[in-house]
């Protein structure tokens, strides 16, 4: 009996180690049509687990059970999807290459289409090409990618965002921001997310296919689908790169010993004694170099990691990552770190659910430079301003309280105690979850529900101790700020996709969303502090400033429709309709509704064109349709009111006044778009061309327009004016070389956008734009909204030269009060006078001519090298740092080349004033301190190589790369600033039509980096 146990467990451990040896082996090399090698590819047997990647070389290995006759599913990015039956144990599988323009699935609102299908004016972002090179925010990966996106990183800030327009500038009191989808969810933010999480983007740019989104449209729609794990593949990714960044240029100051002299000619010309003898001059040397005690050499790090994979039934993706940087200005910086989950599970064949979720935790510690133009000036600006003679601490090893104490001295405060003590912190909790369900009823007609939230909580905390310049102005000061903002979203659509017969299809969605929205906070504010030692820790030690936060509700409910219409594949058509609903708006403008058509005409498919072997696609697109805005704050259309205090009988009560006019005509801007387009492929795609023309008319400007001051009121919000934005917009994308060993690609394309006031109501102009107190006091404006013209047109007095002698004065016959030396502003009317409503014409235009981005991909062998070249033409600077810096405070430092380049004698110069004059300031806004900001950067080089990991690992590294990368490498400009690509007023309510304004906020940066990248 034992001898037949025994001879059974052997037996049985037999069968299980023959049926383990029971395989065969299985070769092969996977090549693309020109017989070149694929590396990467995967492999796997349908119905097993068994899989593996080619090698450089297209090489294969699996170890196959024999007996069966396995079915390959073989898959490679570019090239179409093959399921392959092996004839043999050697075989040779050929990859087609997908093309590109035609086969793609692109995300539109509420769906997907093949690009060959589509009707409307769609970009997509190559990603396989933004994940060559970091980034550092998502915004940053549509920088230069399409044509009709111009990005700009005005303030440079750690953990700063990006401002994004798509075809122009839409609004003038409204925000043109567009409108962001993550996942299907509308209205989400992006400035956490991180970018190593993203699948796809798509930019939806004409009212065809942004219709959809109805009033808020208007400015485009980006969408974002974050990735997904695929079924039988389970991967582990693994990318860290680490950095260090620096000021890309510095500008060049008096040193000590320049200062010097320049004082004794200040006073000089004021007819005062010097401050220095030539002796004391000769021992001031360099002193100080502010702008070397405040930036420096910061660190940057970036950690992702990610888990996806799944079966026929569950598809995971559970990404984490980590971000640090450190600003190049001392005691600034930001971290975020985050957390993804995306889940998708088959229920039957019938029902499918959907989890999206991301986590992010962000810590911003905020330099005090100047994004408000305000007389604070900020860390930099003073560094710059400030005396170059006073050390950055006295000899007991305190912080300098202004730089130097000297009467000849203005008063500024030490920059590097500002950004030292001075602290302003915040953080940021932001929880999004959406989950889905779709569910089809009958074959091809699926119901899909959806609800998602997405939370954020704000804490913001500033100290200034009183020991700082900025803190003694109000005896100290600190402020704890907690907002909440929370946001609701339902959505609920029927979709309905039919083949009606050979040459007839339809696909249509109809749907119901209703979203809301509330933010909510308090402020508490303190000064006249006891103590600087409690910080914000205790807010008990100074003297309480009344502040009032209000919750802000906002709702908008919603109805959309789309219809696809498809025949014989060539004749395209699409309708879409959705009706808003926004609690905004007044009583009688509540609902606005937004219509949009389309026809698309794949020239390509006839029969007349198949013999025309150069062109291998060809498509010619038609649009118009209505979108809306409705980007502005709640309430403006009810009477909002305040408290006020005033002394009645010898006492003081508070009472309440309207603070503004109602108006219940208040409703939506409306943005009317046509487009005409053209898709058009060479030579097997290899060259392809999209070239695009369209005309935006924006109706029902909701501006504040100027009323009676009679009416007890300045200004009242309502419906007024119009907006056009017109343009022409190519790109290219070409496949120069494809070999087996060298693969060479390049994309290029250029925006050409024309904005121009079509009207403003009953009147022809109204001053707009900010500009700093400090440095034009009495409040002034930057520029002037004038039907004919474009938004962001400065305006002010036209520069004419520098007054050289007396005599000049006297022939010219002008009524100023002007001596030698002072600037000439043109009397544009001629009567001898220098007034503000006569002489003031417009002297530049912020918005760009055109813009235009290049990327080249490179790849030898193992090595490959990616550049990316951003440039703008046509855009002016309104520099008011040159007049701080040329002509500011007597007794604030200066631009180095003042002291020998000023006017100082007939003849001497003609471009700049004599020390010491002060016209140029008073006059307000003039055009000698508007410059040029046209640039071409080169934005990115980044050079990497593939580890054969592979190899040596047996296929446990699917993918191995190392990298280097330089951003903002070099920029080729004429502009004297800091960079070009500068703004100092942020872009939020108020701030719309204040651009490229160099009050010196946060300055661009260079950066270095060196990475990894590892597949599992």
């Amino acid at each position: 009996m034992a001898a037949r146990k025994f001879l059974l467990i052997v037996m049985m451990l037999f069968g299980v180690l023959s049926t383990q040896a029971q395989t065969r082996k299985l070769t092969g090399k996977v090549t693309g049509s020109d017989h070149s090698p694929l590396p990467g590819v995967t492999i796997q047997v349908i119905g097993s687990k068994i899989a593996t990647v080619t090698s450089a070389d297209g090489i294969f290995t699996l170890n196959i059970p024999t007996g069966t006759k396995p079915v390959l599913r073989v898959s490679y990015i570019g090239y179409e999807p093959l399921d392959y039956s092996p004839e043999g144990d050697n075989v040779t599988i050929t990859l087609k290459e997908a093309v590109k323009s035609l086969s793609d699935v692109v995300v539109v609102g509420y769906g997907t289409t093949k690009r060959k299908d589509l009707t409307g004016s769609v970009s997509s972002i190559p990603i396989a090409n933004t994940e060559k090179s970091p980034v550092f925010g998502t915004s940053q990966l549509l920088q230069g990618q399409v044509s009709g996106v111009q990005v700009t990183q005005t303030n440079a800030q750690p953990g700063s965002s990006f401002t994004v327009r798509i075809r122009g500038t839409n609004s003038i009191t409204a925000s043109s921001d567009p409108l962001y989808v993550i996942d299907g969810y509308a209205g989400a933010d992006i400035t956490t997310i991180n970018p190593s999480d993203i699948l796809s983007m798509d930019v939806l740019k004409d009212a065809s296919a942004t219709a959809i989104y109805g009033s808020r449209g208007a400015n485009g729609v980006v969408i974002i689908t974050t990735k997904q794990g695929s079924a039988g593949r389970n991967t582990v990714s693994v990318e860290a790169y680490h950095g260090w960044q620096q000021i890309s240029r510095k500008l060049k100051m008096m040193d000590a010993k320049q200062f010097g002299q320049y004082l004794n000619t200040v006073l000089a010309y004021q007819g005062k004694p010097a401050a220095y003898t030539q002796q004391g001059i000769d021992t001031l040397g360099k002193g100080t170099d502010w702008q070397d005690e405040i930036f420096r050499v910061a660190p940057i790090t970036n950690a992702n990691v990610s888990f996806s994979g799944g079966n026929d039934g569950t598809k995971y993706f559970l990404g984490a990552s980590y971000f640090d940087q450190d600003g190049i200005i001392i005691n600034s910086g930001y971290k975020r770190g985050t957390v993804r989950f995306n889940l998708t599970r088959d229920i039957s064949k019938k029902l499918r659910i959907g989890f999206n979720s991301s986590t992010s935790y962000t810590q911003q510690r905020l330099a005090n430079v100047n994004t408000s133009g305000g007389a604070g000036g900020g860390t930099l600006l003073d560094a710059l301003r400030i005396s170059p003679i006073g050390p950055v601490k006295d000899a007991n090893g305190n912080y300098t309280f202004i730089g130097a104490n000297s009467e000849y001295l203005s008063q500024i405060g030490n920059p590097v105690a500002a950004a030292m003590l001075n602290t302003d912190k915040q953080r940021d909790l932001r929880v999004f979850a959406n989950i889905y369900g779709e569910y089809e009823i009958v074959p091809g007609l699926k119901l899909r529900s959806s609800l998602g939230a997405d939370y954020k909580d704000t804490r913001e905390k500033i100290f200034r101790p009183t020991t700082t310049y900025l803190g003694s102005q109000t005896n100290g000061f600190a402020s704890i700020e907690a907002r909440s903002n929370y946001n609701w979203l339902t959505e609920h659509t029927l979709t309905y996709d039919k083949a009606i017969n050979k040459n007839n299809a339809i696909t249509a969605v109809g749907g119901y969303t209703y979203q809301t929205w509330l933010e909510d906070g308090s402020i508490n504010t303190i000064n006249n502090l006891t103590s600087n030692k409690y910080g914000t820790d205790n807010m008990n030690v100074g003297t309480p400033v009344p502040t009032q936060v209000l919750p802000v509700p906002r709702v908008m409910e919603s109805f959309l429709a789309r219809v696809n219409y498809r025949f014989m594949d060539k004749y395209l058509f699409t309708f879409s309709w959705r009706a808003d609903g926004s609690s905004v708006f007044g009583p009688n403008k509540k609902w606005g509704y937004f219509p949009s058509g389309a026809f698309a005409w794949r020239v390509s498919d006839e029969k007349w064109m198949k013999n025309i072997s150069q062109i291998s696609d060809l498509k010619a697109r038609l649009s118009y349709g209505a979108v809306g805005n409705q980007n502005i704050p709640p309430y403006l259309s009810l009477t909002q009111y305040t408290t006020n205090t005033y002394v009645l009988n010898g006492g003081r009560v508070v009472g309440v006044a309207a603070n503004n006019i109602a108006n219940a005509d208040l409703g939506w801007e409306t943005t009317k778009a046509f487009d005409f387009g053209i898709d058009l492929g060479l030579w097997k795609n290899r060259v392809s061309i999209t070239a695009d023309y369209y005309n935006k008319q924006t109706t029902d400007l909701l501006f504040g327009t100027t009323i009676p001051s009679t009416s007890g009121f300045t200004t009242v919000m309502a419906n007024i004016g119009a907006v056009q934005n017109t343009g022409f917009e190519f790109a290219i994308n070409t496949v120069n070389v494809q070999t087996a060993k060298v693969q060479w690609n390049t994309s290029f394309n250029i925006s050409a956008n024309r904005n121009k006031i079509k009207s403003l109501g009953s009147i022809n102009y109204q001053p707009s734009g900010n500009v700093s107190s400090s440095v034009f006091p009495g409040g002034q404006n930057s520029g002037i909204l004038k039907v004919g013209e474009p938004i962001g047109s400065f305006y002010g007095y036209q520069f004419g030269g520098i007054w050289q002698s007396v005599e000049q004065i006297k022939a010219s016959g002008t009524k100023q009060n002007v001596k030698p030396g002072d600037p000439i502003y043109i009397d544009q009317n001629g009567d001898s006078a220098l007034t503000a409503d006569k002489d003031r014409v417009i002297i530049g235009h912020a918005l760009p001519k055109f813009t235009y981005g290049f990327i080249s991909n490179l790849s030898y062998g193992r090595w490959g090298l990616n550049v990316f070249l951003q440039g703008v033409q046509g855009q002016d600077i309104l520099n008011v740092s040159k007049i701080e810096m040329e002509n500011g405070a007597v007794f604030s430092n200066k631009f180095a080349y003042v002291a020998t380049d000023s006017w100082h004698g007939a003849g001497t110069s003609n471009t700049l004033p004599a020390i010491g004059s002060g016209l140029r300031r008073a006059s307000n806004i003039t055009s000698d301190i508007v410059e040029n900001g046209s640039f071409l950067r080169i934005k990115t080089v980044t050079l990497s190589y593939n580890l054969p990991l592979d190899k040596i690992t047996r296929n446990v590294f699917k993918t191995a790369n190392v990298y280097a990368t330089v951003q903002n490498l070099y920029t080729f400009t004429h502009y004297s600033g800091y960079d070009p690509e500068v703004n100092t007023y942020s872009n939020s309510n108020g701030n719309y039509t204040s651009l490229n304004i160099d009050y010196n906020p946060y300055p661009n940066i260079r950066t270095y980096l060196v990475g990894v990248k590892f597949g599992f």
